[in-house]
């Protein structure tokens, strides 16, 4: 049995409280100035709730399994975002009284005190629950695929009991990788019978008609079922029910609505605005260092890329590259260890300080700061004859940071990553792009994620 979440919420209220008092004592010797505690009691019961706002956020109440890194990333978030919250709820509230002393001892205090309580958690959770144990349902090459990816990146979470395939397979042989064949869709039934697990995942290359069945089956059992969607499934997603002379029929909503667009464009306009002051000083040195490293190369990088509606635009970033890294291999998409990456670029991409420039195509209107990462023509065309429906993604405006950023990882797939921008596409709001900008700082301390 998980951890429930009252129990985590009040954990994590008596921790956030408990390290401004291990503060107040630090700071005043073991005694509780009257005015000074006063002020804290005035400001603690909002800083309470905007700490659980951020938890909340930042997915620390939501069920599921998750990396420890994962979750300690998102502490040092809320925290930091808390540490910035409470000094201005101390002058929006006229607590002076309230030190500024406490908020810098206070920070550190509740990151430790929280990433114990935390850790414990975790363990005790992921001790009760054990692995996933699940049956990955698809054709035998995309079967086979989701399996792998289960097992390199789940941190052992995840474990996978065999693979009911497409083809028909001698019972209990097992793929060149080393996964059990458990059978093959007729036989699923008697396939998840056979082994003990806890879930089926299906892939998204079963035939609709063939699926509808499997899956029947596998709910039937009471087994957690996890469905990759197709693009006709994220299409019908967020569609509204109507009829027609009596027929019912669901009737699409698109990927985004006029009023969208204005509340975005507001939105991205304030936002480089705000960013661009303490932008300057990072960019003026970053430039220094690229210059330092690689003399004879530009600063700044400029490159075609294709934007909402189709429309090529030139991107701008500092360069992370050596000079014309193409120059010999032409068009090539950079991968985790590029080699042609420089040592400062290493930098510069693990901040996302490389970025920065793109304010300025913020504020042109070719980008904004949530929505699909633009790509290159080249890479364009080659994806639009490699994946079915790619061209959606520039039914809305690309973005510096994105669903796909923040829920993928640096070695997702184009094809899942259009999932993930179609997804966003749909349900695009003012709370998803906050939630994607929070996300994308933490993205930012996970080198797994940086995308």
């Amino acid at each position: 049995m998980r951890l429930t979440l009252v129990g985590k919420v009040v954990g994590d209220v008596i921790l956030v409280n408990g390290g401004y008092l291990l503060a107040f004592l630090i700071r005043f010797g073991g005694i509780l100035p009257h005015a000074n505690w006063e002020a804290y009691w005035a400001t603690a019961p909002w800083i309470t709730v905007v700490a659980l706002i951020l938890f909340y956020s930042y997915g620390l109440y939501t069920p599921g399994r998750y990396r420890w890194e994962e979750i300690f990333t998102s502490l040092i978030c809320a925290v930091a975002i808390l540490f910035l919250a409470s000094i201005a709820l101390s002058y929006m509230l006229h607590q002076f009284a309230f030190p500024r002393s406490i908020f810098l001892i206070a920070a550190p205090l509740q990151l430790l005190l929280l990433g114990l309580w935390r850790r414990f958690a975790w363990a005790w959770s992921m001790n009760r629950m054990g692995p996933l144990q699940l049956v990955v349902v698809g054709s035998l090459s995309r079967a086979q695929e989701r399996a792998r990816q289960l097992l390199q990146t789940s941190g052992g979470m995840y474990e996978v009991a065999g693979l009911v395939v497409d083809v028909p397979v001698g019972r209990r042989s097992t793929t060149d990788e080393g996964f059990m064949l458990l059978g093959s869709y007729s036989e699923m039934a008697a396939a998840v019978d056979s082994v003990t697990v806890n879930g089926v995942l299906f892939c998204a290359d079963i035939p609709q008609e063939i699926r509808v069945s499997l899956v029947s089956e596998a709910a039937a059992r009471g087994l957690s079922v996890f469905v990759v969607p197709d693009i006709y499934e994220i299409m019908l997603s967020q569609s509204r029910l109507e009829q027609l002379d009596g027929i019912p029929v669901f009737r699409l909503t698109g990927m985004a609505s006029k009023p969208s667009f204005a509340w975005k464009r507001l939105a991205d306009i304030a936002l480089a605005m705000v960013f661009a002051v303490p932008a300057i000083p990072l960019l003026l040195l970053a430039a220094i260092a690229i210059k330092l490293e690689s003399p004879h190369g530009p600063v700044f990088f400029r490159q075609e890329r294709v934007g909402q509606g189709g429309k090529v635009f030139q991107l701008c970033k500092l360069r992370t590259m050596v000079p014309d890294a193409e120059k010999l291999t032409g068009p090539v998409l950079a991968t985790e260890r590029d080699p042609r990456i420089t040592r400062v670029g290493h930098v510069l991409r693990v901040t996302r300080i490389d970025e920065l420039p793109q304010l300025w195509n913020v504020l042109k209107g070719d980008m904004s700061f949530v929505g699909p990462r633009p790509e290159r023509p080249f890479f364009v065309e080659q994806f639009r004859r490699e994946v079915p429906g790619y061209d959606y993604r520039h039914q809305i405006k690309v973005g510096i940071t994105g669903l796909a950023q923040v829920e993928g990882k640096y070695s997702t797939s184009a094809e899942d990553k259009l999932r993930y921008d179609l997804l966003y596409a749909k349900t695009q709001s003012p709370v998803k792009d906050l939630h994607i900008l929070l996300h994308t700082l933490k993205v930012m301390l996970m080198r797994a994620k940086a995308s």
